[in-house]
């Protein structure tokens, strides 16, 4: 394997792609020469690393070259910084420099250019919204609102008159999904018999039992795992399938948040049929009741999610430090995964939870629609955060088979991601990555 062939790639700035003859770039340290009467040997007072240029002399050619112009044109136009792909340094965000475009007459289907792009810019601190705080703040007003939904969808049955074993079947869909989906956040128990008495029996304290094992658990942040993807367990101390361990409590999780999420539009349409006009009123209460306490469940998983803080020169690099930042809490001697979000997941997951909360929202009344919808767009806009923190996907073929530590060092300069390649390709072997198109984290 030759490479300084396999590492190359084609150069672009903000996606505009033009081809290289030379480039150049200074190193080195900034130093100031203290020179003194009588003394053989100067001071040399460092003053940091250079400013990296990266100067191009570089050129677009072809049949449609002026328009390869243009569009470099605006790209190297637009303010602020954006990402360069460079040939031997890979990518990168720098601020485009002084730059100048000529063309020849005996060059005819050519335009050259001469670029410079700076890497690193000392950016001010500026006020950002704290959305995971945000969607937090959601829980109370929706939790008040689910209970007065329900309240009011069961104040006019009459349940002094109701059988156990009809109420049992046509609730049995909606029950087991709460057992199934929301243990061990919530405190109720495992025998329908006993739930369907204490439904019949005092339906404000069942809303309250199956509600305040919700909010009243402890949760956690178990590291965005080694997919990409949060670290879940509802187990104390269990390891997750994407390698983080997770503390007491329950452990956010992406894959297991969205599969609920997925799970709630489809719980009203496997409801059974009943002929009893109250039968059905329960039904549909405790339906829409189960929905909106998986729906507050997901809600509080995603505020432990917090924004990954990428480094640099100000951010601090140990990521308890990071999470503590955010309010986010890291059990004591658990391992956290270091590895950032992949914003293709995080929004797949933020646009399932957000069709699930409209689908529910949309058989809701006025007050409560209005409540989803606050929570909805809380969502959103901490999962898009998420997302932007994280990195995007690229499709990357090996020349030829290779093992995943390799293949990780090779591209991140570390090899300890070869599981993160293996995780998203599910590649069966560590050892033997083929030399297939895989999908790898841009960064």
């Amino acid at each position: 394997m030759t490479e300084w062939r396999d590492r190359k790639q084609g150069a672009s700035f903000r996606g505009v792609p033009f081809l290289v003859d030379t480039d150049s770039v200074p190193v080195g340290r900034r130093t100031q020469l203290h020179e003194f009467p009588q003394r053989d040997q100067p001071f040399v007072e460092d003053l940091g690393r250079r400013t990296r240029h990266y100067k191009f002399t570089g050129f677009v050619a072809g049949d449609d070259c002026l328009a390869q112009r243009d569009r470099l044109l605006t790209a190297l136009d637009k303010p602020g910084s954006g990402e360069l792909v460079h040939p031997w340094f890979g990518r990168m965000t720098v601020t485009a420099g002084e730059c100048e475009v000529s063309h020849a007459r005996n060059e005819l289907g050519m335009v050259r250019f001469n670029l410079e792009f700076i890497d690193g810019m000392l950016a001010f601190p500026v006020q950002s919204p704290n959305t995971r705080r945000q969607l937090a703040a959601q829980a109370p007003s929706l939790l008040t609102s689910i209970k007065g939904r329900f309240n009011a969808a069961m104040a006019p049955v009459d349940l002094a008159r109701q059988r156990a074993s009809a109420v049992r079947s046509a609730l049995s869909g909606a029950l087991g999904f709460a057992l199934r989906f929301l243990q061990p956040a919530s405190s109720l128990g495992t025998d329908l018999n006993g739930l369907v008495s204490s439904l019949l029996n005092g339906p404000g304290a069942f809303a309250d039992s199956l509600l305040a094992g919700i909010t009243g658990l402890a949760r956690s942040f178990g590291g965005y795992g080694a997919g990409g993807s949060s670290g879940s367990s509802s187990d104390t101390g269990a390891s997750s399938s994407s390698g983080a361990v997770v503390g007491t409590g329950a452990s956010s999780s992406f894959p297991a948040s969205s599969a609920k999420a997925a799970a709630v539009a489809a719980l009203s349409a496997e409801a059974p049929a009943t002929d009893d006009a109250e039968v059905a009123v329960i039904q549909a209460a405790v339906i829409a009741l189960v929905q909106d306490a998986a729906l507050l469940d997901v809600l509080l998983d995603m505020a432990e999610v917090p924004v990954a803080i990428l480094p640099g020169v100000s951010a601090p690099s140990a990521l308890d430090v990071q999470l503590a930042e955010q309010g986010a809490t890291v059990a004591a001697g658990a391992a956290v995964e270091t590895a950032v979000p992949v914003a293709e997941d995080v929004l797949a997951v933020r646009d399932t939870i957000s069709e699930a909360m409209w689908s529910v929202a949309g058989e809701s009344q006025p007050d409560h629609f209005g409540a989803l919808s606050e929570a909805r767009q809380a969502l959103d806009r901490h999962l898009t955060e998420v997302a932007r923190s994280g990195v995007g996907l690229r499709t990357y073929a090996p020349a030829e088979t290779m093992s995943a530590l390799v293949l990780a060092h090779a591209l991140y300069g570390d090899a300890l991601r070869g599981g993160e390649i293996v995780a998203r390709n599910r590649v069966q072997h560590p050892g033997f990555v083929p030399a297939t198109e895989l999908q790898v984290a841009k960064a």
